[in-house]
């Protein structure tokens, strides 16, 4: 599987609700989180984080010896805030259809008043959907 993308929003959010972090600081808690189902390898974390400081989303705050702290820049605030809404929206629209596949199931149970509930989420549906 390819997690770059996601590690990405996963190293900033990250950095924006815990602070500064090192490299290896990001990989254990990705494990913790995912309670060790996937601790991404250095191989993938640290040219994330070069990538991120490169646009400026992220940036060193602190030094101790050699390890280095990551922080989060106000841009990457910025791009967290973008992210977390666009994902909302699409956990709300996968959320919709998996509940249109269990009305879909279920058909033949759904009462007349909520057939017409449906038709009425259809029809502000349909207005969005037509531009």
């Amino acid at each position: 599987m390819n997690y770059g993308r996601g590690l990405r929003y996963i190293i900033l959010h990250l950095l924006l609700v815990k602070g500064p972090m090192t490299g290896a600081e990001i990989m254990d808690e990705v494990e913790r989180n995912s309670l060790g189902v996937w601790r991404p390898s250095p191989g993938s974390v640290y040219p994330m984080i070069r990538n991120l400081e490169s646009e400026g989303l992220i940036k060193v705050v602190r030094s101790e010896g050699t390890k280095k702290y990551y922080g989060i820049t106000d841009k990457g605030r910025e791009a967290t805030q973008f992210v977390s809404k666009q994902k909302r929206i699409e956990d709300v629209i996968t959320e919709l259809e998996s509940l249109v596949d269990y009305i879909l199931d279920n058909w033949d149970n759904v009462l007349p008043e909520g057939k017409d509930r449906l038709k009425k989420i259809e029809e502000k549906l349909s207005i969005v959907l037509r531009t």
